[in-house]
């Protein structure tokens, strides 16, 4: 007997939206003919993998799932070109979808600049668009973009792009550049084709480059003074200090900012001079000086996370000088700045007191041994649920014995900072000598508290704990 007989249909779709995962909803479907009907009205998200074989099932699929808002169609990269759904399939899936917000199209390699044109018409509620290794053009995506008009959200990541003939011209009329607020563009060589885009889009909060051989100072240069940015992410593309100087001034309400090596001191001077609401900062490969960061350090108070990644002239004096300035930083992350050492480091301890975690990797520099800083000051941590303590013999009660122990134990690079709070400091090497246990044991995460600076009790050596 199905007790579930007396339920009206609405109550048990309301139901199945408690269930979390798709197992769980693909189980249930197969109770009754009943169950299986409400499950798919209530489905909104369906992954497909859109292989050739799929296309005699297509009105059958979309006939059952007839409330979908959310559509993911998706290929294997091995397979051939041909072996994928084209224009004429796509245009029935969207017809027989008519409620789709978001869609994302990976490896569909049979669609075409005049099939996006077509099916795009079916898709005008759309909000999110993500497109990855499909052979369409440009051209499809502004096609698109004329159809869509509340169309919020544009990802596009391409690894086959069509030449374009040098008359081919973006459409004047953008209709969804009123509604965008996030554009992130991978590996796209012909900014000319959205440099209108990026400009009529005046609800524009987040932008991202990634790769691409196209030059986009000019594109960044036409960004208006009032820009709604608050999102800018400039990795591996041909931008000069010329472009971010104009994103700095025009855009005041930035709170996070990606940049790449191509970057130099004149661009970050104008973030740290217009950026002063500025919270993330990444500097990935850039060769900053200590005037830059100065400036940066100095102006942006609301700094809450940053990132110095393989940069050859950032060195304990610009750590000293970050230490100093960011009262704010909550989140240091160092991987492979080779001039930053231990001083650099332990500039820390008496500065930024609201710091939280420290993360570095590659740096070769920094060591334990260390008599200076706040290593002195360290009391146990409580053991907490889920904490497993790590023992070992027992110690002798010297504080330089214990010391000294803890190096040969652990032979981990973590230092701990901070005066009154806790910090969690993670990384750790293979050194030469060290056994395979020994490195193992290494890498676990240690947790220390410190106290206040000056308190006497430095009895206790740090408990280490796998976290």
């Amino acid at each position: 007997m199905d007790y579930t007989d007396s339920l009206p249909d609405e109550c048990l779709a309301l139901i199945f939206k408690f269930l979390p995962w798709i197992e769980d909803r693909k189980n249930s479907s197969l109770v009754s003919h009943r169950w299986l009907r409400i499950e798919a009205q209530t489905r909104t998200r369906l992954a497909l993998i859109v292989r050739s074989e799929l296309r005699p099932f297509i009105p059958s699929i979309f006939n059952r799932f007839n409330s979908l808002t959310q559509l993911v169609l998706e290929n294997y990269y091995y397979t051939s070109v041909d072996d994928s759904i084209n224009d004429n399939d796509m245009i029935l899936i969207t017809s027989m979808c008519p409620n789709l917000t978001r869609l994302k199209l990976e490896a569909c390699r049979q669609l075409t600049d005049s099939g996006m044109a077509v099916f795009s018409k079916n898709c005008n509620k759309l909000k999110e668009f993500s497109c990855k290794n499909c052979v369409f053009s440009d051209l499809g995506i502004f096609a698109l973009l004329d159809n869509s008009t509340q169309l919020e959200v544009l990802d596009c990541m391409f690894s086959d792009l069509c030449n374009y003939p040098t008359d081919v011209k973006a459409p004047p009329n953008l209709r969804a550049a009123k509604s965008l607020k996030v554009i992130e563009l991978w590996h796209v060589d012909n900014e000319r084709l959205f440099e209108p885009l990026i400009i009529a889009s005046k609800n524009l909060t987040s932008l991202t480059l990634i790769g691409g051989d196209g030059s986009w100072d000019r594109s960044l240069e036409m960004i208006p003074n009032d820009s709604c940015l608050v999102d800018v992410c400039l990795d591996g593309v041909n931008v000069s200090d010329v472009g971010l100087i104009s994103v700095a001034q025009n855009c005041r309400a930035l709170k996070k900012l990606w940049v790449g090596c191509e970057i130099g001191d004149e661009g970050l001077t104008a973030v740290g001079k217009h950026c002063v609401n500025l919270q993330d900062l990444t500097l990935y490969g850039v060769d900053a000086s200590y005037v830059s960061l100065q400036v940066i350090a100095t102006n942006c108070q609301n700094l809450v996370r940053l990132y110095l990644s393989r940069s050859d002239t950032i060195t304990d004096v610009e750590m000293q000088c970050i230490a100093d300035n960011c009262t704010a930083l909550k989140f240091l992350y160092i991987e492979k700045c080779h001039e930053v050492s231990d001083k650099g480091i332990e500039a820390f301890a008496l500065g930024c007191p609201n710091l939280a975690e420290i993360r570095r990797k590659g740096v070769i520099s920094l060591n334990v041994t260390s008599d200076s800083g706040v290593q002195e000051h360290v009391e146990e941590v409580p053991l907490v649920a889920n904490d497993v303590a790590v023992t070992g013999p027992e110690r002798n009660c010297s504080w330089e014995s214990r010391h000294n122990e803890y190096i040969e134990t652990a032979r981990s690079k973590v230092l701990t900072l901070g005066a009154s709070r806790d910090i969690v400091c993670v990384g750790s090497t293979k050194r030469l000598g060290a056994s395979v246990d020994e490195f193992r044991y290494a890498n676990r995460l240690v947790m220390f508290k410190a106290p206040p600076v000056g308190n006497p009790q430095c009895s206790q050596l740090p408990s280490m704990k796998s976290i």
